[in-house]
């Protein structure tokens, strides 16, 4: 069931979480729900020497031969963001990673009158943040503790969509189970249901950890649930510079896929599963994902349908023990089946070597279809519209006159 509008207090809509589809196997999936409203675009473009970000309703990103220009259209707003995070029906949370300026958000959606439009004012995230993702109908950040001043504490932002305050506290770092006094960065936030999420743990200061290890945290109270750990992969979550990816993700059985994309470490690329209501890894499912695909890597990874993934692979292969930071552009995708261990590349898209590194940076799903906003150097940017069933991708809306297209959501009519 599709979230409705949500209520102004974060602790209600914690209580509100999602009901678990059926899983694939056993039933049809039932018709998707009819919803009125637009699509919402984000893309970046420059014009009299200033770059800004424009916010364009649409009605449709699938026909190929449509086109429109994000110049003196829609609503602009005068700054760029590095994460937009899908907020229900209702619109996105866009954040600004500052490096060392103030790391700010800012809500954004389409009114009444069909117009893009703002959801409250900018606000700044405390301490910043380095990974971020949605809980129920509360986006999250965290800024792990070695990036602060106190290496046990991490810092939680938590974002209403409504015009609500955003508010922070803290998770201590040094106490999961099993690895109390050892500093752990947490990376990534994947809804895990009934108010709680997982995240990836790296103990950056202890070498000697090459296990892949995931909390489960109460994202009401903050406290561990839980903490599972195998050595058949190594630490999971995607790198890039100072930002941090989850590579955690809940099929919509709620099996919860644990992907590592052995950035760093030792082992191979791969999966593990943590089955609905079960207490740790099925220890006899594993995915070899590096020897699928043919000997890459991967960074990113998102849920697209069933238990169906898609992933962003690295363009070069790496020989084993080598860091995946070394290699460089990830501009590759494949759609993977868990359950059948079915790997397929995605097809329809631009060569890789006419995509620039994050020139796919933040898919969105809906209705059954993926919708990659692609940034490339031979035309302007254009969406292109997935089925993650057979992995073929076509061409659709063009935004001419854009840098680049960061990301689309769907509005539900007001």
């Amino acid at each position: 069931m599709r979230k409705r509008r949500i209520a102004k207090s974060w602790l209600i809509m914690l209580a509100a979480s999602a009901a678990m589809l059926s899983c694939k196997e056993d039933t049809p999936a039932p018709p998707e729900e009819k919803v009125e409203g637009q699509f919402l675009v984000a893309a970046v473009a420059s014009a009299g020497g200033t770059t800004a970000t424009y916010f364009l309703p649409v009605e449709s990103l699938d026909d190929p031969n449509a086109s429109i220009s994000p110049i003196g259209n829609g609503y602009e707003f005068s700054n760029t963001f590095s994460n937009f995070i899908p907020n229900g029906y209702d619109g996105f949370v866009a954040l600004k990673y500052g490096q060392g300026n103030a790391h700010i958000g800012q809500r954004f959606t389409i009114n009444a009158q069909g117009k893009a439009d703002v959801i409250g004012a900018q606000f700044e995230l405390q301490n910043g943040f380095i990974t971020a993702g949605t809980v129920g109908d509360v986006v999250y950040t965290l800024m792990s503790g070695f990036r602060s001043s106190d290496p046990t504490l991490a810092t939680a932002n938590r974002i209403p969509m409504s015009s609500g305050v955003p508010d922070y506290a803290f998770l201590p770092t040094n106490k999961f189970a099993g690895y109390d006094g050892k500093n752990a960065a947490m990376i990534g936030i994947a809804d895990a249901g009934n108010g709680s999420f997982y995240s990836g743990l790296n103990f950056w200061e202890d070498t000697d950890i090459d296990d892949v290890v995931v909390a489960k945290v109460n994202a009401n109270t903050l406290t561990v649930d839980a903490v599972y750990s195998d050595p058949r992969l190594t630490v999971s979550g995607g790198f890039y510079r100072s930002a941090r990816y989850s590579q955690i993700g809940t099929a919509e059985n709620g099996d919860v896929y644990v992907f590592s994309g052995s950035n760093p470490g030792t082992k191979k690329a791969g999966a593990l599963v943590i089955r609905k209501g079960a207490s740790g890894f099925d220890q006899n499912y594993y995915w070899d994902i590096e020897t699928a695909s043919g000997g890459y890597r991967f960074r990113k990874v998102w849920h697209a349908k069933d238990d169906i993934f898609l992933l962003e692979f690295y363009n070069e292969k790496v020989e084993s023990g080598t860091s995946s930071s070394a290699l460089g552009v990830a501009t590759q995708f494949a759609v993977l089946d868990m359950s059948e261990k079915k790997f397929t590349w995605v097809s329809g898209l631009p060569d890789k070597s006419e995509i620039p590194d994050l020139g796919v940076t933040w898919p969105y799903v809906f209705q059954g279809k993926v919708y990659m906003g692609v940034t490339t150097t031979t035309e302007d940017p254009r969406f292109y519209v997935l089925d993650p069933v057979t992995g073929a991708a076509q061409k659709g809306l063009l935004v001419k006159n854009a840098d680049s297209l960061p990301s689309v959501t769907f509005v539900e009519k007001k």
